[in-house]
């Protein structure tokens, strides 16, 4: 009898202790050890990527935005992360502009177009703002684009992004 008892509690013990455990074996890994962002951009940066969320919202210009679930693999995440390294995104300050030298024309886009990036890698997270309305010439800024239209280029390769209608309106 006291060795059925016995058992009983270590049993009991046992599914107390590993149960719990096992419940969270399925579940993707924590998005703090990952690569995951938010990437915003266009006029006004409507158009938002959020792979925390694993979701795209267009811009429809005069109509309401439209959201949908959109993901991207590990290996594009991982192919985004090698480019911002490529293009040293991590130390570009978290306001980005182009900076003309005193008395130098400045050559200025309206409308233009607006980014956003909140990258988190490691449990590490950077931010970047950047208002791209300056023409002139800036190695920073053409590094920041050519990560940008990588960006887009993966988005839009996608089937989910291919399903989603054309504003019927456009920005002037």
């Amino acid at each position: 009898m006291r060795m059925n008892i016995f058992r009983l509690i270590i049993i009991t013990l046992a599914l107390v202790v590993i149960l719990p455990g096992m419940a969270g074996c399925d579940e993707k890994p924590s998005e703090e050890s990952g690569f995951n962002m938010i990437f915003k951009y266009g006029i006004g940066a409507k158009n938002i990527l959020d792979t925390f969320e694993g979701t795209y919202t267009k811009d429809m210009v005069m109509d309401p935005s439209i959201t949908t679930d959109l993901t991207l693999t590990e290996e594009e995440k991982e192919s985004i992360y090698q480019k911002m390294l490529e293009v040293d995104f991590f130390n570009y300050p978290d306001r980005f502009s182009v900076s003309v030298p005193p008395g130098e024309p400045t050559g200025i886009i309206t409308p233009h177009m607006s980014f956003y990036f909140k990258v988190v890698y490691d449990s590490q997270t950077k931010e970047l703002w950047w208002s791209d309305e300056i023409t002139n010439p800036d190695e920073q800024a053409d590094k920041l684009r050519e990560l940008i239209m990588y960006v887009i280029e993966i988005i839009e390769s996608k089937e989910e992004y291919k399903k989603l209608p054309e504003p019927t309106s456009a920005y002037l």
